[in-house]
Order: C-alpha cells, then sequence, then structure tokens
C-alpha cells in the first residue's frame, strides 16, 4: 500500500498493526525521476557511442568512465523503482534512507518549506542535535499532516517516557 497517499487515520492504523509506517517514494514520481536520469546518462553515452571509431589517446578513459557512469544510472534505476529513498516512522524514531534516523526523545519539531519557482514544497524535521531530515512531496503526499502526525507521536512517546 502507499502510504504517501494516505491519510493520519490509516497512518496510525498500519502503525498500531506493523510497528512501522514505510513512506516509500510513489511510483509515478520514481518513474519521473528514471526518466531524467536515463536522460542525463544518454547524451554522454550517445556521445561515445558515435566517436566509437575515433581511439585517440582519451577512448580508453572515456570508456571507463562511462562504465562507472552506466553502473550509476543502473544502480538509481533499481533504487528509484524500488521506492527508495524511503521514509519510515516506528517506535524509536524517524529514518529517511537507512543512514539518517532521528529518534522520539531528539525530536524538537518540523517546518515546512516552501521555495518559490518550480521547487516542491518539503517537510523539514529537526533534531534537538541539530541534524535535520528533509521529506519531500515524492514521499508523503499531504505534508502539513505528516508533520501533525509526527508531532503527535513524539508527544505521545514524551508522555510515555516521563510516566515510566
Amino acid at each position: 500500500m502507499v502510504m504517501g497517499n494516505q491519510d493520519i487515520g490509516a497512518w496510525d492504523a498500519e502503525l498500531h498493526r506493523s510497528g512501522r509506517v514505510i513512506f516509500a517514494v510513489r511510483r509515478a514520481l520514481a518513474f519521473g525521476g528514471l526518466v531524467v536520469v536515463v536522460t542525463l546518462a544518454g547524451i554522454p553515452i550517445l556521445s561515445v557511442v558515435r566517436d566509437l571509431d575515433d581511439r585517440g589517446t582519451w577512448f580508453t578513459v572515456r570508456v571507463a568512465l562511462l562504465g562507472v557512469l552506466f553502473a550509476a544510472c543502473v544502480a538509481l534505476a533499481v533504487l528509484f523503482l524500488l521506492g527508495h529513498p524511503r521514509v519510515t516512522v516506528n517506535a524509536t524514531g524517524i529514518r529517511s534512507a537507512w543512514w539518517r534516523p532521528i529518534p522520539w526523545s531528539e525530536f524538537e519539531g518540523t517546518t515546512l518549506v516552501t521555495p518559490g519557482g518550480l521547487a516542491a514544497p518539503y517537510l523539514t524535521i529537526t533534531s534537538t542535535r541539530g541534524r535535520k531530515l528533509h521529506i519531500p512531496q515524492t514521499n508523503v503526499e499531504d505534508l502539513p499532516a505528516f508533520a501533525a502526525w509526527l508531532t503527535k507521536l513524539s508527544t505521545q512517546h514524551r508522555l510515555k517516557t516521563t510516566s515510566t
């Protein structure tokens, strides 16, 4: 189930049912990111393919760099199609991807950022130690509701820890 398109009630139900809520990148938006990566990678690939008959000094270096670029594109494509980066909310806190956790004990608050121009809004979650997570609309469609839900969960966690 795509949790980013749901509401607070569905998020609460999933948290109580499985102990965590995972907000993967929504499929339609992941496909758009995949198109951008393939397009940007295709330009240098086509350049090298057109020059295959001209084996100058830099040919080997260009082919090696092309291999690295191709491997990076494949890795990004796989991650996009699997719904990464994911935002996970569980009993211990909030985590974006797999390396950026903010425990509930360090949760300070949220800020909705609405940049101008073509940039999409995103939610910034701050910790008491100065760490920040940026949650884009590619993961959660209703960012104000997500911010309210996180604040509610943080308050519940603080009440549990102070009462024990």
